[in-house]
């Protein structure tokens, strides 16, 4: 059942559910799936390298549920669903040997896990993020820096930045931009170690997305895009480039971090996006059911698959980059 837009913004702490990442534009349209959703549009063919586990995890916020995809080439099988202890996922990412991060914004916390050949192994740690809610998480490959975008706050209301640093299960320090009261979406961390924050304005009725830089995950941040319809996941490429969801319009590439402009199109309410191995390939979440690959390159769709256990709203293949 479709939820309305504001509905879906509305985080509980109470019911520990979070209803997260609608579209201020409106009531999406479902993009029309394609003839056979798992089917590869062109030829297929798997990936020149794999890793043993080439799975897919998606999250599933309303469902309260994760889901593994066994991958090949860019066909989406689905293997397993996870439940316990898992309350309102959303945004996840994992590293290069298979370490993989989930928030789990009903306990306020981030869920790790091991990946394996027979699947997900863990929780075998956790992020506390007590009094927020987490709905977005970058890690560095060595797993040194966590940043974890939250929503809310249980003291001020306002969305921040949590930043774990030496792999402690506690926030080192937590970031936050303006006065106002912002609704925190996207997290990124670029090549150099800088982090990048998407929030919406809770004061503005429209364009209220924004994406600001915290040079080495510190200070007050720097604004680096506004008038966003509604803004989503974010992802940097190897060169430095960054992507961004803007849930109204689809994803824009950028040059860096400016010359931003849209290059992919056609999803339902695309609300996050991740990387795979050797960057070949955008996965994104569509929380109209879809799960995605798009063309880095083009911004051409090149699959889509059906999502076996509600709408996806976190995607994050493994390994990852």
């Amino acid at each position: 059942m479709f939820l309305p837009a504001e509905t879906r913004r509305t985080v509980s702490m109470l019911t520990a559910v979070a209803l997260l990442a609608g579209c201020s534009a409106g009531s999406p349209t479902a993009p029309q799936p394609l003839a056979n959703p798992s089917t590869v549009l062109g030829p297929l063919r798997p990936d020149a390298q794999f890793y043993g586990y080439d799975d897919v995890y998606s999250a599933q916020t309303l469902a309260n549920t994760a889901t593994v995809y066994k991958r090949k080439g860019l066909t989406l099988t689905p293997v397993q669903t996870l439940s316990i202890g898992i309350a309102a996922p959303q945004g996840t990412v994992t590293t290069p040997t298979g370490w993989w991060y989930l928030t789990n914004a009903g306990d306020a916390d981030v869920l790790v896990y091991r990946s394996s050949r027979k699947g997900p192994i863990g929780p075998v740690r956790t992020l506390d993020d007590s009094g927020e809610v987490p709905v977005d998480v970058s890690v560095t490959p060595d797993r040194n820096l966590v940043a974890v975008s939250n929503a809310t706050s249980g003291t001020s209301g306002s969305g921040s930045v949590s930043v774990y640093l030496d792999r402690g299960s506690a926030p080192s320090r937590v970031l936050t931009y303006g006065t106002g009261v912002v609704q925190g979406q996207g997290i990124a961390l670029d090549p150099q170690g800088n982090c990048f924050w998407s929030f919406n304005d809770a004061s503005k009725p429209s364009a209220s997305g924004s994406i600001v830089e915290f040079a080495q995950c510190s200070g007050a941040g720097t604004l680096v895009a506004s008038g966003i319809t509604h803004a989503g996941g974010l992802a940097f490429d190897p060169a430095g480039d960054l992507y961004y969801v803007d849930e109204g319009s689809g994803i824009y590439r950028c040059r860096q971090t400016s010359r931003c402009k849209l290059f992919a199109t056609g999803f339902g309410l695309p609300t996050n996006i991740n990387f795979d191995h050797n960057h070949k390939n955008l996965w994104v979440a569509d929380a109209t059911g879809f799960i995605d690959a798009v063309n880095p390159k083009t911004g051409e769709i090149k699959s889509q698959t059906m999502s076996i256990d509600g709408d996806p709203y976190g995607i994050a293949p493994a390994p990852g980059g």
